[in-house]
């Protein structure tokens, strides 16, 4: 009997497979531009300088680091030195990163799942709507993906056959901690569940084993951090959004406790104007996965379509797992489980959760829905011709249902229900004539709605990344008949900096060209001048960025010539703090009355 190609020749599979998902990842690479201005203003900093490549420094002259640790960060900066400062520097590492995590998602779960199962969970996150659209960004999270799935495979290896991998495995786990702090620490529940579970009867034995592996996770863990706050504390930058000046800070407190427990998250804050009233935020704040924690987060609105879809798979794989629990939990199936369980736990009510968060366990997902969709059939048995054709009209539709409001995905309908159809017809005849049971089941063909989406995000999408925030959005009635395309990325600039420098006299000896309001408006500004600008207004805490004494020492001594501010921050009263002090330093200057949407005012 002839068996299916993939039987004869996985590795040919998975090398198809892993080209659609490059294909997916490297289209049209070169129109998005710098991605997200935010880092890609810190990359263009730290290769300033041996002090700021070390230190993330986010602006030029080295006085503030961004709010993350360094090693993407050097990735990425040492990519720019070699490809230069675009979207092949900046984006393209990570890009590569979450296309080597689909072969890694194979080799990671084949192990007693099987190698149709790896098939499928490499399939998944190949088509993965998310993991694309975060990928083609400049943030560090495609990196993350990579790291998780990697340390994936490495303790299933070292539990399931040679123990001493788990040092290695502590390692790869303290890297992760240094691209993106405990983002990537999501799996650590899981690992610790499935050591427990095949270990138990010789435990004591791999104890020291298990510490050692510790130890090892904790010393690369923290290398940077000690480093930074004992080791050279009063020479590093201003640790951006922490008010103890402190990295340790940094990661337990703004990229810890605050992302999980509820919290208020200032930036989201309505804005009381001074007339009266305010301005709400609230729209933004959810799209940012702040103000909508529940249960259905994850499974609503723009969010539905980028992850909820594939998560609804992950669920129907942990269901037929609870079935076949002898099996599937008698090896690293519990690890998958727990890790998916985990994930879609946190972040559907944690205080903030953003879209690209979801790489910390994306590959858990691609796992579960895999395994869902290839033991579909035999878990449900003589059902099958019953429960089969019930799941496909309900996820048909939830498909139909989760793109109402968003009709420029409303033909994925119109393609995946006569598909679904097709194969439905195609089993059918099969069981009446009895054809051999490998045949396709019509649940795969529901893969074909995030094959869809993905497509539409990388083909239409104006915005085809992650940190826009969610370019789903883009698909909502609000923007149907607009002209939106990648190309008009340009129109996305809102800061002047370029018209500014070009009016400005020559910088002298000030250390900075000009301050501005803002973080992310200063990050656009360094990226695309690499000019020497200083955010002096955070919007995150809506506060100054640094102290009042320092900012009045910077614009006595001439170092600070110039201040760029947002005419509508300035009058909802965002800025008092900082007018409170200009008004002792700087005056209106008419000559810049051009620059609409903005007041410049000249400091000495």
């Amino acid at each position: 009997m002839n068996k299916l190609l993939l039987y004869r020749s996985p590795l040919c599979a998975l090398f198809l497979i892993t080209v659609l998902g490059a294909c997916l990842r490297f289209y049209n690479l070169e129109s998005l531009g710098l991605g997200n201005l935010f880092y890609a203003a810190t990359i263009r900093s730290m290769g300033e300088s041996l002090h700021n490549f070390f230190y993330a420094a986010f602006d030029p002259a080295g006085t503030i680091s961004v709010d993350k640790p360094p090693l993407a960060l050097w990735l990425q900066v040492i990519s720019t030195k070699l490809f230069g400062f675009n979207a092949y520097g900046l984006i393209g590492p990570m890009v590569l990163a979450s296309t080597l995590s689909i072969p890694i998602t194979f080799f990671a779960s084949r192990r007693n799942l099987g190698i149709t199962v790896g098939l499928a969970a490499a399939l998944v996150i190949a088509i993965f709507p998310e993991s694309i659209a975060t990928s083609r960004d400049s943030t560090m999270d495609g990196l993350l993906m990579l790291g998780t799935v990697l340390s994936a495979w490495v303790l299933i290896t070292a539990v399931e056959k040679h123990p001493r991998l788990i040092l290695v495995w502590g390692l790869i786990m303290g890297l992760l901690f240094n691209i993106k702090f405990f983002e990537g620490f999501v799996l650590l529940p899981a690992a610790a569940i499935y050591i427990l579970v095949r270990w138990h009867k010789d435990i004591r034995e791999k104890a020291c084993l298990i510490i050692l592996s510790g130890l090892i996770l904790l010393g690369t863990a923290l290398s940077w951090i000690v480093w930074v706050d004992f080791l050279a504390s009063g020479s590093h930058p201003q640790i951006m959004n922490d008010p103890n000046g402190s990295a340790l800070s940094l990661a337990f407190l703004y990229n810890g406790i605050e992302r999980v427990l509820p919290t208020e998250v200032t930036v989201f804050q309505p804005i009381v104007k001074p007339s009266g009233g305010s301005v709400s935020l609230d729209t933004w704040a959810r799209l940012w996965g702040v103000g909508d924690r529940g249960l259905f987060r994850l499974f609503t609105g723009a969010n539905a379509s980028l992850i909820g879809f594939s998560i609804v798979l992950g669920f129907i794989g942990l269901v037929l797992s609870l079935i076949q629990y002898k099996k599937f939990f008698s090896g690293p199936g519990i690890f998958w489980a727990v890790w998916f369980l985990t994930g879609v736990l946190l972040f559907s009510f944690s205080n903030r959760a953003p879209m690209h968060y979801i790489e910390s366990f994306a590959p858990a997902i691609a796992v579960m829905a895999g395994y869902g969709l290839v033991n579909f059939r035999t878990v449900s048995g003589r059902l099958y011709k019953y429960v089969s054709p019930i799941v496909a009209l309900a996820a048909l539709g939830y498909i139909w249902m989760i793109t109402a409001e968003y009709p420029g995905l409303r033909f994925t309908v119109y393609f995946v229900a006569p598909v679904v159809f097709c194969i439905g017809c195609i089993e059918y005849i099969g069981m009446w004539r009895s054809w051999p049971r490998h045949s396709v089941p019509k649940v795969l063909g529901l893969l074909l709605f995030p094959l869809l989406v993905s497509l539409w995000i990388i083909s239409f999408s104006p915005r085809a990344q992650i940190t826009i925030p969610n370019p789903v959005i883009f698909a909502s009635a609000d923007y149907q008949g607009k002209e939106l395309t990648p190309d008009t990325l340009a129109s996305w600039r809102r800061v002047p900096a370029e018209q500014l420098i070009s009016m400005l006299p020559a910088q002298g000896d000030s250390k900075y060209r000009f301050g501005i309001d803002g973080i992310n408006n200063a990050g656009e500004a360094i990226a695309f001048t690499g000019s020497s600008i200083l955010p002096v207004w955070n919007e995150y805490s809506r506060e100054l960025m640094i102290t009042d004494a320092s900012l009045r020492t910077l614009f006595s001594s001439g170092d600070l010539p110039y201040i760029l501010m947002s005419q509508s921050r300035f009058r909802l009263g965002l800025l008092n703090d900082l007018t409170t002090i200009t008004d002792d330093y700087c005056t209106y200057d008419p000559g810049f009355v051009k620059i609409r949407g903005w007041i410049v005012l000249k400091c000495n």
